[in-house]
């Protein structure tokens, strides 16, 4: 996508022309454009939006799994690309917290994880012995 220059593609003596594009912007949507015209040429300016990722919760036995900063039981959340959320297992009566699988692993519980894409995290119960 390119951004034309709005002065009839005009550039003041001295100056050197350059093509705008967003080639290197297109990681993030962009949700709006102002362009302001100066007195030597135009400057754009581009608002982008982050990306936003859903993180996806299920549970393997018996417990419930919450989310924070929302808090409460939930099974899906979405957040801003880059958003630090805290994850917590509650196994039920006569369970265990066991660990994590999907696309995150280990047994630290709660655990903190940063977003960078779509998650579907799953929570391991076990009975208690």
């Amino acid at each position: 996508m390119k951004l034309k220059n709005l002065n009839n593609n005009k550039t003041p003596s001295g100056l050197k022309k350059e093509e705008n594009t967003l080639d290197k912007i297109m990681t993030a949507a962009i949700i709006g454009v102002i362009v302001i015209v100066a007195g030597i040429g135009v400057a754009y300016i581009v608002f982008l939006q982050p990306k936003v990722y859903t993180v996806t919760l299920s549970v393997l036995g018996k417990g419930q799994v919450s989310f924070q900063p929302q808090g409460g039981y939930q099974t899906a959340m979405q957040v801003q690309q880059g958003t630090t959320i805290t994850i917590k297992a509650d196994p039920d009566s006569g369970y265990k917290f066991s660990s994590w699988s999907g696309d995150l692993s280990g047994s630290d519980n709660p655990i903190t994880v940063e977003v960078q894409k779509d998650m579907k995290i799953t929570a391991v119960f076990l009975p208690s012995t």
